[in-house]
């Protein structure tokens, strides 16, 4: 991998973001493998985002983990990922990623284990 050092969480469970992992990080790590208190991030925040592992942390979640990835790759996607940061097309990875990870369920490779379960309620 390239010059972070970092690399990107996931979800092992699901096959599409499994598949997204490996085509992004040499060695991604799998969220069910950390602490995620030690790591400073909450449950909710692993099972709704990809995560970008720095120096024992979580530095970047969403969007941000993706583009923090690709800066990492040689190439291309070390572009995209330089492109995924400038202002503006940012702002609109941020509206998308969300979607695209509530929706995973239903992206070439992707299982009912795939699907995010919304928050329940508290009464």
């Amino acid at each position: 991998m390239g010059g972070t050092g970092g690399h990107l969480v996931y979800d092992a469970d699901c096959g599409f973001c499994t598949r997204s992992a490996h085509w992004l990080d040499e060695a991604p790590v799998a969220w069910h493998t950390l602490d995620l208190d030690a790591v400073q991030v909450t449950q909710a925040e692993a099972d709704a985002n990809a995560g970008y592992l720095e120096g024992g942390k979580i530095t970047h979640l969403g969007a941000d983990a993706i583009g923090a990835a690709l800066r990492a790759k040689r190439g291309g996607g070390r572009l995209l990922g330089i492109l995924l940061a400038t202002p503006g097309i940012r702002e609109i990875a941020h509206l998308v990623y969300p979607r695209i990870a509530a929706n995973r369920h239903r992206m070439p490779g992707g299982t009912a284990a795939c699907k995010i379960e919304p928050p329940k309620e508290s009464r």
